[in-house]
C-alpha cells in the first residue's frame, strides 16, 4: 500500500461545532474540540507535504494570534483517504493563556475514533454491522503516552496498524488503534525545550472514508498509516526533551 499526501497548505479559522465533514478539510479542527473538550477559535493548517508536516508545530501564538495546528491525511495509491494525523494543543497550555475551563481534560485520542463511528453508523443505519459485528477500540487506551512520556514525532510518524480485523469467539470484529502522546507546557522535565515542541496532544485517526469503505466490505484491512522518519526528519524534530 502506497502512502501519499494531501491537499495544499492552506489556513481556516475555527468556529463552528464538530460535524466530521467528509472532505476532512475540519476534521482536525473537530478533533481539537473534541479530544481537548475546548471551543477556543483556531487556525488550522492543512499540509500537502510530509516535510512540512514534520516540521511543523502546534502553536499557541499563530499568525492570526490564535492557536495554530496541523493536519496531514493518509491517501492509499488511489487517493483514498485512510488516516488523519492531528497536531493540537493541549489542555494545560490553553488554560494558560485563556483562563481555567477554557479547555480540558484531554481525552483519549479513540474517542475522535468513536465519534467518527457514531456519525458514520448514523449514515449507514443497518449496514453498519453487516460485515463485522463489532468494531472495538482499545480499552487500555489513556489520554498521552505513559508508556513512553518522551516520545518524539518522528517515533509517533511511524508505521503503524490502524485497522486490523479478527474472530473473537466466533464472530468478526474490526479493531481500530490509534497513536498518540501529550507533552505538558507545565511538565517541569521538559522546561529546556523550545516553547513549539510543548503544550501539544499529538492524534491519528482513522478517515471516515476509509471506516465507511471498511464496514461495507470495499476496503479491506490490515490498513496502516504512517513514514519511517528520515535523518532530515530527526534532525529537524529533537524531541520535546532536547537541550
Amino acid at each position: 500500500m502506497t502512502i501519499k499526501p494531501s491537499f495544499t497548505s492552506l489556513i481556516i479559522s475555527l468556529m463552528a461545532g464538530p460535524a466530521l465533514a467528509a472532505d476532512l478539510s475540519n476534521f482536525c479542527m473537530e478533533a481539537q474540540q473534541i479530544i481537548v473538550r475546548t471551543e477556543v477559535p483556531v487556525d488550522l493548517v492543512i499540509h500537502e507535504d510530509f516535510n512540512a508536516f514534520v516540521k511543523s508545530k502546534a502553536i499557541i501564538d499563530g499568525p492570526d494570534g490564535k492557536p495554530e495546528i496541523q493536519q496531514y491525511n493518509w491517501l492509499d495509491e488511489d487517493g483514498n483517504a485512510l488516516g488523519v494525523s492531528c497536531k493540537l494543543k493541549n489542555t494545560d497550555h490553553l488554560t494558560m493563556t485563556y483562563g481555567a475551563g477554557s479547555a480540558g481534560p484531554d481525552q483519549p485520542c479513540q474517542e475522535m475514533n468513536r465519534r467518527t463511528l457514531a456519525a458514520v453508523s448514523e449514515e449507514l443505519g443497518l449496514q453498519a454491522f453487516s460485515v463485522y459485528k463489532a468494531v472495538v477500540f482499545d480499552p487500555d487506551e489513556t489520554p498521552g503516552n505513559p508508556e513512553n512520556p518522551g516520545m518524539t514525532g518522528p517515533e509517533w510518524l511511524k508505521p503503524f496498524i490502524m485497522a486490523d480485523a479478527r474472530y473473537h469467539q466466533g464472530t468478526p470484529e474490526l479493531r481500530i488503534k490509534t497513536k498518540g502522546f501529550i507533552v505538558e507546557f507545565s511538565d517541569p522535565r521538559y522546561q529546556k525545550a523550545p516553547a513549539r515542541f510543548r503544550g501539544v496532544h499529538y492524534c491519528h485517526f482513522i478517515a471516515p472514508q476509509h471506516l465507511k469503505a471498511l464496514l461495507l466490505d470495499q476496503a479491506f484491512p490490515p490498513t496502516s498509516i504512517g513514514r519511517d522518519p528520515t535523518a532530515d526528519d530527526i534532525a529537524g524534530n529533537t524531541g520535546p526533551g532536547a537541550e
